[in-house]
């Protein structure tokens, strides 16, 4: 699957989800907020597909994907992010 194809993969869970995406351009990264009661995943529209992937994948994994179906590739792609996430805190 390439970067381009698991990233709509994962727009459509979060719209599964309930979840709205934004795109947005600013000095941050992104993640996942709650907005006059609106779940939504805001991504800084100059990153680099990978790091939307990164944002997209820990914004869901902090919602909470429990009781979600979700491809199973698409399930590894985001426990990796959080793998990767938490070797760096711990770095």
């Amino acid at each position: 699957m390439t970067n381009e194809e698991l990233f709509e993969e994962l727009k459509s869970v979060a719209n599964d989800l309930g979840i709205r995406v934004r795109f947005e351009t600013g000095d941050f990264d992104g993640g996942y907020c709650l907005l006059r009661e609106e779940k939504m995943l805001v991504l800084n529209r100059r990153s680099t597909v990978p790091k939307k992937i990164r944002t997209l994948a820990l914004g869901l994994a902090e919602y909470g994907l429990n009781g979600t179906y979700v491809k199973p590739n698409v399930r590894e792609a985001i426990e990796d992010e959080i793998a990767k996430a938490m070797r760096e805190a711990n770095t």
